[in-house]
């Protein structure tokens, strides 16, 4: 066995995907890279089976209702947009450090399961300020002592100067615009 050093961010990114007590940073490192490739290859199968696809659509006719229905399939998202659930854990939320990091942490789940439509989070706004942005100095225009934090692995910023049922109020808000029904989006808040 090697011993390396990293820097505290990243020690704290593995830390915060650890799934089981006990899980070595090893094993995290490998289940994490594991997925990142088997969703790149997902990808790749999927693209060459559109590809594939619309090469047999070209050589071939088809009705006006087939047609319709090729559109639909083609219209549903095909990256790896999946349920929050398959990459939260429960035990990894009560980890984190106080609401704030519990908000932060479940933020940074929501936007890894659907990295692909998490700007629609940047309508999610209060009466006097804007809880989500692309900066801080874009929360910052918006009101005063909000203490804007990044959303960890990710290009989004947040509010973090709400209480907690605040907080609790934007994830439900932010599962909702994502899809989830209320049930879900009710799970979701009271992780925070």
């Amino acid at each position: 066995m090697k011993n390396i050093q990293i820097d505290d961010d990243l020690y704290q990114f593995i830390a915060a995907n650890t799934q089981q007590i006990g899980e070595s940073a090893s094993d995290i490192l490998r289940r994490l890279l594991w997925e990142n490739i088997s969703e790149k290859v997902v990808q790749v199968e999927l693209q060459q089976k559109d590809s594939a696809t619309a090469t047999d659509s070209t050589t071939k006719s088809v009705t006006d209702e087939e047609s319709n229905s090729n559109v639909d399939e083609q219209a549903a998202p095909v990256c790896a947009n999946t349920s929050v659930f398959n990459v939260l854990n429960k035990e990894e939320v009560a980890t984190q450090k106080g609401a704030v990091g519990r908000f932060l942490f479940v933020l940074s789940k929501l936007h890894r399961a659907h990295n692909d439509r998490f700007g629609e989070v940047l309508q999610i706004k209060g009466r006097e300020r804007n809880y989500f942005g692309l900066s801080a100095s874009e929360l910052e225009a918006s009101g005063s002592s909000i203490k804007p934090k990044q959303i960890p692995n990710s290009d989004y910023w947040v509010t973090t100067n709400n209480n907690t049922p605040r907080k609790k109020f934007i994830i439900f808000e932010v599962a909702k615009q994502l899809g989830y029904d209320d049930s879900q989006a009710e799970q979701l808040r009271e992780l925070i």
